[in-house]
């Protein structure tokens, strides 16, 4: 084995291609060895906030299959350029997809601030809302069953009161508070949710 990876790793990347286009998988393995410094530089280069390193280099690998399957030298670029094209396109891609998510997370955060404004329950979001999936819905929903640990005793009285419709001044009487500290507790109750549907 050591004698055979000896022997590919002085082959050209064309030379290697062509014994994985024939179906020989472990000279990917070296022809990818290759190309790790460009994947290390692009995946630093474009930061995506969703992706776990792991993540990445298996969008890199994937990636460097498809531009194997389809690259021919007779069009006059090397394979690495023709690579690092399609890995940055690919990037390109999962940012655009990263931000449509992101955007899509604001709709939410701010129909969720709405609905507590009006004093409604996040239980009641709705795929009916514009712009949303099921899955994004599941996903803060997911999200939404730790927010009530975070909060406090007050906090979560507070909060609870609130959805029943409750307002700032009858709570502050129902908890034996004054009604700046309701006041300060709701908006904690606020902040954390943004904070929880942001992480």
């Amino acid at each position: 084995m050591a004698d055979e990876e000896e022997t590919l790793s002085l082959m050209s990347d064309e030379e290697l291609i062509r014994k994985i286009k024939h179906g020989d998988g472990y000279p990917f393995k070296i022809l990818f060895e290759r190309y790790h410094p460009l994947v290390i530089k692009l995946t630093k280069e474009y930061y995506l906030k969703s992706y776990e390193s792991e993540d990445l280099w298996q969008e890199a690998r994937m990636v460097f299959h498809k531009t194997i399957q389809t690259y021919d030298s007779d069009k006059g670029h090397t394979f690495g350029n023709f690579y690092k094209l399609n890995f940055k396109h690919h990037i390109f891609s999962l940012i655009r997809k990263d931000m449509a998510k992101k955007r899509r997370i604001e709709k939410i955060v701010e129909s969720l601030d709405s609905m507590l404004e009006k004093g409604m329950s996040p239980q009641y979001i709705t795929n009916a809302k514009e712009g949303l999936s099921a899955l994004d819905i599941l996903q803060v929903k997911e999200k939404l069953e730790g927010y009530h640990h975070a909060l406090s005793k007050l906090e979560q009285q507070v909060f609870s009161l609130y959805l029943n419709n409750k307002e700032i001044d009858e709570i502050a009487e129902q908890l034996n508070c004054d009604s700046l500290q309701i006041k300060n507790a709701l908006d904690r109750c606020k902040r954390k949710m943004k904070q929880t549907l942001d992480s």
